[in-house]
């Protein structure tokens, strides 16, 4: 997950990316930055102060992590204090045992840093769940089968007849209960060994840290509570995981104004018109993500298409 977050949210650190490009002027570089992701029913996330570099210095995360900032998230009347990890210049963590995110929800950050103070707000987005996932029939639209559920069978799905999905075979639809003003989705493949579907096809997904393959969409309104996952975003076989997040406001106005993804993605979610020449970033005294989100999965395996008989 914190792979995921890092590739959507803070692709600005890039060591490759120009001087300007996301952030305007950064002749003088020390930008603050923090980084952070609640998620409903999950425990306070660890969170990152780093800052941003001059031009023509390499990207290191030890270089720019701050490690001297005090951080705290508020929830009403309660206060969480953040300690520093030792292990990792910039990484902040929860109090042992904090509680689990909630949702409809304030939470609060700041940060102080050598007098400077970092502020930002989210609120969570209501429980959000996968109503049900079907595979269509392409020509007809019919629902050709209903996969089985998390909630139903547990990771059985991955045995379960239903969820075994050859490819480019129908059409993968979730119905989902609508909770957040904006969606987002991630479909990562579980296997260490998972093989290319397309040998022609580029090996252009990175491997995470935790040996998941990941690859994401743009954000999206999905109005009537429809997601419809293309399978030309479906490149490796084995046990796969789509996970849908219902997004806060910072998530999705980041998402969806963020120049990086708008070159990848075609706009990445902005009105036709829209040239974002620097993502919003809803933080006050610094630049960066500190946002929440609901999240639901759908699990299944991706079958090869069988080779076709030359007779």
């Amino acid at each position: 997950m914190r792979y995921l977050l890092i590739v959507l949210f803070l692709t600005a650190c890039a060591a490759e990316r120009q001087p300007g490009d996301l952030f305007g002027s950064v002749e003088e570089g020390n930008e603050l930055v923090v980084d952070g992701i609640l998620l409903v029913d999950q425990p306070l996330p660890e969170l990152f102060v780093r800052r941003t570099l001059p031009p023509g210095q390499f990207y290191s995360q030890d270089v720019a992590g701050v490690t001297d900032a005090e951080v705290r998230v508020f929830q009403g009347d309660q206060i969480f204090e953040y300690a520093p990890d030792p292990a990792t210049p910039g990484r902040y963590l929860p109090p042992s045992e904090s509680p689990q995110v909630e949702p409809l929800t304030e939470y609060r950050l700041e940060v102080e840093v050598e007098g400077k103070t970092v502020r930002a707000s989210t609120t969570t987005p209501e429980r959000m769940r996968v109503r049900q996932a079907v595979l269509l029939d392409e020509d007809t639209q019919e629902i050709m089968r209903t996969l089985k559920s998390f909630a139903g069978v547990g990771d059985e799905v991955y045995t379960a007849p239903e969820n075994q999905l050859t490819h480019l075979e129908g059409i993968i639809e979730l119905h989902l209960e609508k909770a957040g003003e904006a969606y987002q989705a991630a479909l990562f493949t579980l296997e260490e060994d998972a093989q290319l579907l397309d040998e022609d096809f580029p090996d252009r997904y990175d491997r995470a840290p935790d040996d998941l393959l990941a690859n994401q969409s743009p954000p999206f309104a999905a109005s009537d509570g429809i997601v419809r996952w293309p399978w030309f975003a479906v490149v490796y076989t084995g046990r796969s995981l789509i996970k849908v997040y219902a997004v806060d406001h910072n998530w999705f106005e980041y998402a969806r104004s963020s120049p990086d993804q708008q070159e990848n993605q075609g706009g990445f979610g902005g009105l036709a018109g829209d040239n974002f020449e620097r993502p919003f970033f809803q933080v006050e005294g610094g630049i960066g993500l500190f946002g929440s989100a609901s999240v639901d999965s759908v699990g299944f395996v991706v079958l090869p298409r069988q080779a076709e008989s030359s007779d």
